[in-house]
């Protein structure tokens, strides 16, 4: 059914802005940096991590800004550059400016996610810039950037975004890479020309750098999962949970508050991580399961395992479907494997007290005889985003009929959104059709072609098509 493909993506918006209890966290990921609404803060990591970053390298992290309320709606177009992580230096004449920045990660005054590197070219400031996407305010979402080098080379060839998991690419451009392994990783904070310095102001959690380019397949197989600090080519690794010092789960780059008018502080996180356990064939394990909260509260189990694969108990009470959801006295559950030699399954829990559940359920992934366990989207073991259901319907009141138009809205919405960053790709190609040279003009123009009528008649059809099944659903 049409509905299979974006389910989950419809239940991460309503989970992270609808949220029904956030003094509740279960999962892995407990506390996360929050930086002040009035910026005058960051975190400066160490020498010694600029000094280890490769040529190829990544970056990720959850982050979420409430935003700037306007007309009664907040939004993160606010008229303020907010920067998530750079790397800049001021040159021996005391000039900065974005053409000798090495990167930037930041969300723009409008809005839109942006990436750039630097070129050390006037006026074509920039060897790589993408702006992927525009960012909700109030969110959380997963960002992530990697830079692809070819072996000997100093200038990249090409670089991504990720967005939720989704690739955003763009190949070098010109000039050469301001690489300054000499000057300091910042987070939450950049120099711009304009001689201010651009703070994050929002929420940052479970950042992590790689010392490798990574796949598609790579961010989305880890980015809502707890890792270990010995994952292959992890570099550096902030769980942002608690400390003087922002620690770093290698041991090897701990960070540095800066604090200026305002501080960094850690409060409840609203990432969702799942955890991965293991269990021998016909094997028990008792499981806690992890959580924190701003008050108690109770464990509850939302979804059991497959039966096939292995059942979930309590001091000998056998969990069954019907059961659920079912309250644990304490925080720990037993799963007991079934006699096969290999297998995953998932389950789910969530935390509830007085004041409300909290907003989503934490995936547990367990594996049986040490099969590998790759989640979908929707958390299930080697599922394919059409096998299971990331929504429990219904849905705080809401039945399948009225989803269904819920859904349908939504991506009206999407496709605009889609619609407002075509509009900015093409202010940027005509942007470097103006300050183009004989040598790529060819090119630029080629790329303002690229945006042809049949490309904007997709999106018609889409949105015509979106309205014609609003108007099949029933009243």
């Amino acid at each position: 059914m049409y509905w299979t493909t974006y389910f989950c993506l419809f239940v991460l918006v309503a989970f992270s802005v609808n949220a029904q209890n956030p003094d509740i966290n279960t999962g892995t990921s407990y506390y996360a940096l929050r930086f002040p609404d009035s910026g005058q803060a960051s975190v400066t990591l160490p020498d010694s991590l600029s000094q280890a970053l490769p040529a190829s390298f990544s970056f990720e992290a959850w982050i979420m800004y409430p935003g700037t309320v306007a007309k009664g709606t907040p939004t993160t177009a606010d008229g303020i550059y907010k920067t998530i992580v750079s790397r800049y230096a001021v040159r021996p004449d005391g000039t900065y400016h974005n053409m000798y920045a090495d990167f930037n990660f930041q969300v723009q005054k409008t809005g839109n996610i942006n990436f750039f590197m630097g070129s050390g070219l006037s006026p074509n400031f920039y060897g790589v810039i993408i702006t992927p996407a525009f960012l909700p305010a109030g969110r959380w979402t997963h960002l992530a950037f990697s830079v692809h080098t070819p072996t000997g080379s100093a200038n990249p060839n090409y670089a991504t975004v990720y967005v939720d998991g989704v690739a955003f690419n763009s190949t070098w451009k010109t000039g050469n890479r301001q690489t300054r392994t000499d000057v300091p990783i910042h987070l939450g904070a950049y120099l711009n020309q304009d001689g201010d310095v651009k703070w994050w102001r929002g929420y940052m959690d479970e950042i992590r750098f790689w010392s490798a380019y990574r796949s598609t397949d790579e961010v989305k197989a880890s980015m809502n999962v707890a890792i270990s600090s010995k994952t292959q080519n992890l570099l550096a690794y902030y769980k942002c949970d608690s400390g003087a010092e922002l620690k770093d789960e290698t041991g090897n780059y701990d960070g540095q508050f800066v604090t200026g008018a305002g501080s960094v502080t850690y409060q409840l996180s609203g990432v969702k991580l799942g955890f991965n356990v293991q269990v021998g064939k016909q094997g028990k394990l008792n499981i806690e399961l992890p959580g924190v909260g701003n008050k108690p509260f109770s464990y509850v189990i939302s979804s059991v395992p497959d039966p096939t694969i292995g059942r979930l108990s309590f001091n000998g009470t056998i969990i069954f479907s019907d059961n659920v959801p079912f309250t644990l006295p304490g925080k720990t559950v037993t799963f007991e494997a079934a006699a096969v030699d290999q297998g995953n399954t998932t389950f789910y829990y969530y935390g509830t007290n007085a004041d409300g559940r909290e907003a989503g359920s934490t995936p547990v992934y367990v594996s049986i005889g040490g099969a590998a366990c790759n989640p979908d989207s929707c958390g299930v073991c080697g599922g394919d985003n059409s096998t299971c259901s990331c929504l429990e319907v219904p849905y705080k009141g809401y039945d399948v009929v009225e989803l269904e138009r819920i859904l349908l809205l939504y991506e009206i919405e999407q496709t605009m959104d889609l619609l407002h960053q075509v509009q900015i790709q093409l202010q940027q190609a005509q942007d470097a059709l103006g300050s183009s040279s004989g040598a790529n003009l060819d090119t630029d123009i080629t790329t303002v072609q690229n945006f042809n009528s049949d490309c904007l008649d997709a999106f018609e059809t889409d949105i015509d098509s979106f309205v014609d099944q609003l108007s099949d659903i029933p009243a």
